[in-house]
């Protein structure tokens, strides 16, 4: 079942990261073909602002899901709430003072991004049409990482075809018809990323929200957690904007305008080839957040062998596609294939897909070690994938190679992380890792011991009947008292037959995971499994209590356990009782 889940988070994580790669090609195929080639050569020079707009909010939504996870694998609702309500309070600020900057020192800022006189008024018009977009931009990113707890996919793709269908539109429209320029495709932008907000937020205007802005629920302590969560796995992002400037910069020197305008050809499309990698990555921070949170070593270890096992040959596959399709790609955004930037282009589109493997491993690593709180090895990870290595293989390479030696560069790069992720779990284990869960390096208490829990898999009714007889095995192993050991089979195969009676009659395939967890003199039991949305404790409100004849079992639930909360997330139902 982690696995389907694990599968059915991947698409939306992967539409998160394509959000702004689906507006940069729109971007960057009219303005090659409509503005011309410096108009590309513009949007790579605002590309470090893009960087600095993705590490704030990588900050805020990092730290934030990631606390999230942990209060709802503790079912803890209300602080997930005041986390999402002061993760939406803050982007809110922080978009409006970006903005105000924009609006306040274009001219400057263009000047700090290095536009020289040909494109520096154009770079003005671009900042001064797009600034607008940032607040709903910021504001829809972090929407559609919440909206997926909410099982809102369909308005997230709903959100992202109204996005696409209003700039692609609007380009035309202010570019090709009225003539608007570089200003005319920063507000077509701007307009797309509106749309796109007003898609997602109506799901909140209609408070049908479990996860909703609750001003009166905002810890304002939570900050601090918050940004210390959230700051190491967004120094990658600001790193690469560090990168922007530096790479930039060797490019005028070694290939002039061309370099910059191949760099933005692929920056273009660039987000788009690195929306699988990242979104591996984010679903693997989402998920493990919350078996961290539940103290589930097992469930872990899965989600990582999914990633790196069944996540990376996906994206080698799409890298072989890219390198196959190098021509083409080159075509979208230049036509003329004897000049020097159509070469220069397709030679990057040639490199940096043996880069893309590498860097999913890395990106996986640095989300997994964030939510196990290794801060230490997320700062060097970040520090090497989004700066160091690279500015360290392209300052040897670029003299020699010129701008093809920073296209090799990036490879260079991938290795450099995956040697550090290798060394790092050398020097933890004391010894070679010879597994995944070796390079996970997880502590040696992390976890309920195996002697202290159990696993059960329910497929179908015949599996249910073994439930009961195999928890209270595992109870008389541990030395509970046969009256707790029968209360605990007795209301888990309740519970069970309830999920399988009710839950499997839709004709799909589904499972439930049961956990029996004895610790600290406490017995505590969970059953998750992937069907339609039900709330015992929600029913049993509702039946008329003098009815002794209706729901016989869950009323004995109810009675027997000490405890007994549920909640629904990402697509799970999650049933907790302490017997």
């Amino acid at each position: 079942m982690i696995t389907k889940l694990f599968f059915s988070l991947l698409p939306i994580q992967i539409m998160m990261v394509a959000i702004g790669s689906v507006n940069s090609i729109i971007d960057g195929m009219m303005a090659s073909n409509f503005i011309g080639p410096e108009a590309m050569a513009i949007t790579g020079l605002y590309m470090p602002v893009i960087k600095i707009i993705e590490t704030l909010n990588t900050v805020l939504l990092g730290g934030s899901q990631i606390l999230c996870g942990q209060f709802l694998g503790k079912n803890q609702i209300d602080r997930t709430r005041g986390v999402f309500s002061l993760d939406m309070t803050l982007i809110c600020l922080t978009a409006l003072i970006i903005t105000a900057v924009c609006y306040a020192m274009p001219d400057t800022l263009a000047g700090i991004l290095g536009g020289n006189s040909e494109v520096r008024q154009g770079l003005v018009r671009y900042i001064t049409g797009i600034s607008a977009g940032l607040l709903p931009q910021m504001l829809g990113v972090q929407l559609t990482a919440f909206l997926q707890i909410e099982q809102q996919e369909k308005r997230t793709y709903a959100g992202m075809a109204a996005m696409m269908a209003t700039n692609l539109s609007l380009d035309y429209l202010f570019i090709k018809v009225l003539g608007w320029g570089m200003f005319g495709l920063g507000l077509a932008t701007t307009v797309s990323y509106i749309v796109f907000f007003l898609v997602l937020g109506s799901f909140y205007f209609s408070r049908k929200a479990v996860i909703r802005f609750d001003r009166s629920l905002i810890r304002w302590n939570d900050i601090v957690p918050v940004l210390m969560i959230g700051m190491p796995g967004a120094l990658v992002t600001f790193c690469l904007a560090i990168r922007g400037v530096t790479l930039n910069a060797l490019l005028l020197r070694t290939a002039g305008n061309d370099g910059l305008s191949a760099l933005a050809a692929l920056n273009s499309a660039g987000y788009l080839l690195y929306a699988v990698t990242a979104g591996i990555a984010a679903a693997v921070r989402l998920l493990a957040s919350v078996y961290i949170g539940e103290e589930d070593r097992t469930s872990l270890i899965t989600v990582m062998k999914d990633a790196l096992l069944k996540g990376v040959p996906v994206v080698c596959m799409i890298a072989a596609a890219v390198l196959a399709l190098a021509h083409p790609l080159t075509y979208m955004f230049y036509k003329d294939t004897a000049s020097n930037v159509f070469y220069l282009t397709e030679w990057l589109f040639r490199i940096f897909p043996f880069s893309m493997p590498l860097s999913a491993v890395c990106v996986t690593f640095i989300n997994y070690y964030q939510c196990l709180g290794r801060m230490k090895i997320v700062n060097l990870l970040s520090a090497s994938d989004g700066v160091i290595g690279i500015g360290i293989a392209s300052l040897t390479l670029a003299p020699l190679y010129g701008a093809i030696g920073i296209w090799a560069a990036h490879v260079v790069n991938g290795i450099i992380t995956t040697a550090i992720i290798i060394g790092y779990a050398v020097w933890m284990n004391k010894r070679f890792p010879s597994s995944i869960e070796d390079l996970m390096t997880l502590p040696e208490g992390f976890g309920v011991p195996e002697d202290k829990r159990i696993d059960i898999s329910i497929h179908d009714a015949e599996e249910v009947t073994d439930t009961s007889r195999l928890i209270m095995e595992f109870c008389d192993r541990n030395g509970v008292d046969r009256k707790r050991s029968y209360y605990a089979g007795l209301c888990m195969e309740e519970m069970a037959a309830n999920v399988v009676e009710h839950g499997f009659d839709d004709g799909k395939r589904h499972s439930a995971d049961v956990r029996v967890v004895y610790k600290d003199d406490e017995l505590v039991l969970r059953i998750s499994d992937d069907c339609r949305a039900f709330d015992p404790k929600e029913k049993l409100d509702l039946v008329d209590n003098t009815d002794v004849t209706k729901n016989i079992g869950l009323r004995m639930v109810q009675r027997l356990a000490k405890s007994m909360s549920y909640t629904n997330m990402m697509g799970l139902n999650v049933l907790t009782m302490t017997i």
